[in-house]
C-alpha cells in the first residue's frame, strides 16, 4: 500500500510540474548572479545574487503579464570599505511577449520598478541619502516551460528624490527560474 501512495505522489509531481499544461503559470521564482564595474570608480566591481519571484498575478493578456514581484539581493563590492549590501524590494513587474505566445518557447521583455530597502546607505564608493530606495530591472528572456532564462540589468537609486543619489547598477545578470 505504501508503494502505491509513493507512486501516486510521484506521478502527481510529474503531472503538475512537468506537464505542458503547466505553461499556464501564475508564479515564478528566479535566482540570478550578476557582475558589473562601477562606472564612477573604474577600478571597482560589483557582484552578487538576486532572488526574485512573482508573488501575485495582477493582469494578463496574450502579450502581457503584470504581477507583483519580490526580490532579495546580496551584493559585494571590491572596494576596501562598505563591501556588503543586502536589498529587499517589492515591485510591479511586466513581461511583454512581442511574438505570439502560444509558441512552446516564447521570448519576452521584462521590466519592473518598485521600492527597495538597502541595508546600508553606502555601498562601495556610492552613497544614497536614505536606506529606502528604488529597484529597477530591465531585460529579456526566454521560457522553456516550466523553466525560464533571462538576462537583465538591475539598478538601485532614489530617483533623485534626495541627495546624494549615487546609486549602483549591476549591468550583467543571468537568471534561471522556475514557472509554476
Amino acid at each position: 500500500m505504501k508503494n502505491l501512495e509513493i507512486k501516486h505522489v510521484f506521478l502527481l509531481f510529474l503531472l503538475v510540474f512537468f506537464a505542458p499544461a503547466s505553461y499556464a503559470w501564475d508564479h515564478s521564482i528566479d535566482i540570478g548572479y550578476g557582475y558589473s564595474h562601477d562606472p564612477r570608480h573604474a577600478k571597482y566591481h560589483y557582484s552578487g545574487f538576486l532572488l526574485t519571484g512573482d508573488l501575485f498575478p495582477l493582469y494578463s493578456t496574450p502579450k502581457t503579464r503584470w504581477s507583483l514581484n519580490g526580490a532579495l539581493g546580496q551584493w559585494h563590492a571590491t572596494t576596501p570599505h562598505n563591501k556588503h549590501l543586502t536589498t529587499a524590494a517589492l515591485s510591479f513587474a511586466l513581461r511583454y511577449y512581442p511574438f505570439y505566445r502560444e509558441n512552446n518557447y516564447p521570448s519576452y521583455l521584462l521590466g519592473s520598478v518598485g521600492p527597495a530597502y538597502l541595508s546600508n546607505r553606502t555601498f562601495g564608493k556610492n552613497t544614497q541619502a536614505k536606506n529606502l530606495s528604488f529597484q529597477f530591472n530591465l531585460g529579456l528572456g526566454k521560457e522553456f516551460a516550466p523553466f525560464d532564462v533571462n538576462f537583465r540589468a538591475v539598478h538601485y537609486s532614489n530617483a533623485y528624490l534626495r541627495r546624494p543619489d549615487e546609486g549602483f547598477t549591476i549591468l550583467y545578470m543571468l537568471s534561471i527560474g522556475y514557472l509554476f
